[in-house]
C-alpha cells in the first residue's frame, strides 16, 4: 500500500506540474494518465525500452528478495562471534558475516560492496596501488558528491541522471575505500572502528556527500524547476441565485491558476529529508554498536553463549534489522536518487516529509525496545560475568 500511495503522489504531482489535472477530475482522463506518468519516469524511451526497464525493476527486486531470503537461511547457521574471513577466500554477501554487514541496505550489501570487493581482487588495487591509502579514496569521493550536485542542478533530466550515476560511482569508491582497509588490515570483518581516525574521516566525508546532494536538489528546485500548487476556485462553473452549479457554455475550460511555492518551504521540506537521512543515519550506528556488543561479544559462560545464540537466530532480530536495512541512510539516500531519475523529486519530497519521521520513530521505538529485552534476556548487567552491555 505505501508504495502505490508513493507512485500516486508521485504521479499527481508530475500531472499538475506538466499543467494537467489530478486524476479523476476530469473522467476523460482517468484511463490515460499511468501511460502519461511512465513516458515522463522514462522520458525519451520506447515503449519496448520501457518495458525493459520495467522488466529490469522487477529482477532488481526479485534480486534483493532472493538474496535476502538467502541471507536469514545462512544467518540461521552462523555464529557472528566466531565468524572471520579464511584466507585465499573471496568475499562474499554471506560470509563472514556481521552486524554491520547484516543492517547495510541491500543496494550496498548485494551490488555496491561487492563490486568493490571483486574489483580490488581481480586487479590487486591494494597491492599495486600500495601507495594509495584509503583516506586518498575517501578525499576522491567527496570531490565527486560536489560534481554529482553540479549535475543535478540542471533543467536537463539528462543531465539530472548523468549526476546520479555520478553520485553512485561516489558511492563505489565509498565501499572502495573500506575494502581496501580491509585487505591492508589484520581484521578483515566487516565492521567500523571507531577508534581510528580513518574512519571519523569516512563518516565526515559521507555527511559531506550527503550534504551536496540535498544542496543540488535545493538549487535545482529554487532555480531550475521551481514546484508550484493549484489555487483558486474549481472551473467550468458559476452558481446561481440559488447557489446551483451551473455551465458557463457547452465547451469546458480549466481556469484553474498555479502559485509557486516560496524558496523558505522549498527549503524546509529538502531540510526536512536531509535532516530524516542524518537522524537515521546516527541512530543506526548506535543501534548497530547495542546489537554488535550483543552479538559479537564472546560469553562467558556456555549458558549465555546458548541464549545469545537463540537471540541471534530469532525472528524479531532479523526483522528489526531488516528494518533498518530499508531505512538507514544509504537507504535514504538511494531513494532519492531514483525519484531524481523518476523525475519525481517535489513528489517524493512531499511524500516522506512528515511520514518518513513517524515511520523512523516506529523503528527506533522498537529497536530500543527489542536492546533492551535483549539484555534482559541475556541478563547483560554492567556488573555481569556473561556479555558486556555496551551503549
Amino acid at each position: 500500500m505505501t508504495c502505490t500511495r508513493l507512485l500516486t503522489m508521485m504521479s499527481i504531482g508530475v500531472a499538475r506540474r506538466n499543467g494537467q489535472s489530478s486524476p479523476g477530475s476530469n473522467p476523460s482522463q482517468r484511463f490515460s494518465y499511468f501511460p502519461i506518468t511512465m513516458e515522463t519516469c522514462c522520458s525519451g524511451l520506447s515503449p519496448n525500452q520501457r518495458h525493459c526497464v520495467l522488466l529490469l525493476v522487477v529482477a532488481v527486486v526479485s534480486y534483493y528478495l532472493i538474496m535476502d531470503a538467502t541471507l536469514y537461511h545462512t544467518l540461521q547457521g552462523v555464529d557472528l562471534v566466531n565468524e572471520k574471513k579464511v584466507p585465499g577466500q573471496s568475499w562474499s554477501p554471506f560470509r563472514p558475516l556481521s552486524v554491520k554487514l547484516i543492517m547495510q541496505d541491500p543496494t550496498t550489501h548485494y551490488v555496491i560492496t561487492p563490486l568493490s570487493e571483486l574489483f580490488n581482487d581481480f586487479t590487486h588495487f591494494s597491492e599495486v596501488f600500495y601507495f594509495i591509502t584509503p583516506n586518498m579514496i575517501t578525499f576522491t569521493h567527496v570531490f565527486l558528491s560536489f560534481v554529482a550536485a553540479k549535475f543535478i542542478v540542471s533543467e536537463s533530466l539528462k543531465n539530472r541522471r548523468i549526476g546520479v550515476l555520478i553520485f553512485e560511482i561516489r558511492t563505489f569508491l565509498d565501499a572502495l575505500d573500506g575494502a581496501v582497509y580491509r585487505a591492508r588490515a589484520a581484521n578483515k570483518t566487516y565492521e567500523s572502528h571507531h577508534s581510528e581516525i580513518g574512519f571519523w574521516i569516512d563518516s565526515t566525508s559521507d555527511t559531506i556527500g550527503g550534504i551536496a546532494l540535498m544542496f543540488g536538489i535545493l538549487f535545482f528546485l529554487w532555480w531550475k524547476q521551481p514546484p508550484r500548487k493549484e489555487v483558486g476556485p474549481l472551473p467550468w462553473t458559476n452558481d446561481d441565485k440559488n447557489g446551483n452549479h451551473i455551465e458557463t457554455s457547452s465547451e469546458k475550460h480549466d481556469t484553474r491558476t498555479h502559485k509557486y511555492y516560496t524558496k523558505k518551504f522549498i527549503f524546509w521540506r529538502c531540510f526536512c529529508y536531509g535532516l530524516l537521512i542524518g537522524i537515521a543515519s546516527a541512530i543506526w550506528d548506535q543501534t548497530m554498536w547495542s546489537y554488535n556488543d550483543i552479538f559479537m561479544t564472546p560469553a562467558k559462560s556456555p549458558d549465555v553463549a546458548t541464549l545469545q545464540s537463540q537471540a541471534l537466530h530469532s525472528s524479531s532480530t532479523f526483522a528489526v534489522w531488516w528494518a533498518w536495512r530499508m531505512l538507514e541512510g544509504q537507504a535514504l539516500i538511494h531513494y532519492m536518487l531514483l525519484a531524481i531519475l523518476c523525475d519525481s523529486i517535489w513528489e517524493f519530497l512531499r511524500f516522506v516529509q512528515y511520514l518518513g519521521f513517524v515511520i523512523l520513530g516506529i523503528l527506533i521505538f522498537f529497536s530500543y525496545y527489542h536492546v533492551s529485552s535483549l539484555r534482559q534476556f541475556l541478563l547483560v548487567q554492567s556488573d555481569s560475568t556473561g556479555v558486556t552491555s555496551g551503549s
